[in-house]
């Protein structure tokens, strides 16, 4: 099969031939139709750790090819959107079907051992893949795991109709961040960002207050005056070195600090402030076969979209080039690569 393989630090992908995945007897093999290009693969291609000679993408659905000997309910040409990991099945976690917090999960896309799905075809736990209603087509399908990481920012942050919430960063997890900010009816929601393009999409996924971070170096401060009031939650959707600090710096007393961006290196922030301003910080990371499920009801009736955040549309073979473009962002969003 085609495959775009991460070869070494440093290195562009690169197209080549790859075995197909052998799957496991309690797994799904899929024939990716749609995968998008998340901000973490960018990241982890530039780190130390990250293993090398490996398929990335981990965001992505796709039509069932075939089936595990010890799984039912699935059919070859069922439509399906996964979590993005495989769980073993047998630890305490698993066996109270609470798949998201697998003892010994690999995540898709970032482990030597499960290849991505910048592929033509991904192995997925049958366990944790969904079917998709006859209104999600495979393009937003492939949008549902941000829209489940922006959906557990607003879980974590214990989200209420009287909060006034800024997010800093308009990539696609800030912007699904402000649209479930949106359905769950908060009024003030204001995004903070630089580039243009996607400052301008902010107000479409439901932000009413738009800051251009260029001109302003204090977004809160920029909010309470707009608003007049300050933000009580702010949700810091970077994930570079110094923005946790910056945040904390903003806030105001007995704010909410909810870290969504995923910073890859070591950072470091003032505890003593958190203490004299009465903050929480909250570190929003992980979801729930529940929360894809809820996405997707949602996505069928027409109250969450999808759409708007898929800027480019690709083939597997321009995926090495627009991954390096991608690198110094210009009207970039959500680029999907479609199969």
């Amino acid at each position: 099969m085609k495959a775009v393989v991460f070869k070494e630090l440093g290195q562009p992908l690169v197209l080549e031939e790859r075995p197909e995945p052998e799957i496991r007897a309690d797994e799904l093999l899929v024939r990716v139709k749609a995968v998008g290009v998340c901000g973490s693969d960018l990241h982890a291609s530039e780190a130390s750790w990250t293993p090398t000679d490996i398929v990335m993408g981990h965001e992505f659905s796709g039509e069932v090819a075939a089936v595990g000997d010890q799984v039912t309910g699935w059919s070859v040409g069922d439509r399906a959107v996964p979590l993005a990991k495989l769980v073993c099945g047998e630890c305490p976690s698993c066996r109270r079907e609470n798949y998201s917090d697998c003892e010994n999960s690999d995540l898709i896309g970032f482990s030597s051992n499960v290849d991505g799905a910048y592929a033509e075809y991904a192995r997925v736990s049958a366990a944790t893949a969904l079917r998709l209603p006859d209104g999600v087509g495979y393009m937003d399908a492939a949008v549902v795991e941000p829209l489940a990481v922006g959906y557990s920012t607003v879980r974590k942050a214990e989200l209420k109709m009287s909060d006034s919430v800024l997010i800093i960063g308009a990539g696609p997890i800030g912007l699904c961040v402000a649209q479930w900010c949106k359905h769950f009816g908060v009024t003030d929601i204001a995004v903070s960002e630089l580039n243009a393009p996607r400052l301008s999409l902010a107000e479409e996924m439901g932000a009413n207050i738009l800051i251009d971070g260029n001109d302003v170096d204090d977004p809160a401060a920029e909010f309470e005056r707009i608003a007049g009031r300050a933000p009580s939650v702010i949700v810091e959707a970077v994930g570079v070195p110094g923005m946790i600090q910056r945040c904390i710096e903003m806030a105001s007393n007995n704010a909410r600090i909810v870290v969504v961006g995923v910073c890859f290196g070591y950072d470091r922030f003032q505890p003593m402030l958190c203490f004299e301003k009465r903050l929480q910080l909250i570190f929003a990371a992980g979801y729930r076969v529940e929360d894809f499920a809820e996405i997707l009801k949602l996505m069928d009736q027409g109250r969450i979209v999808a759409k708007p955040l898929i800027s480019h549309r690709i083939s597997l073979e321009e995926l090495p080039e627009m991954f390096e473009t991608m690198r110094k962002p210009t009207d970039q969003v959500k680029v999907i690569v479609e199969l």
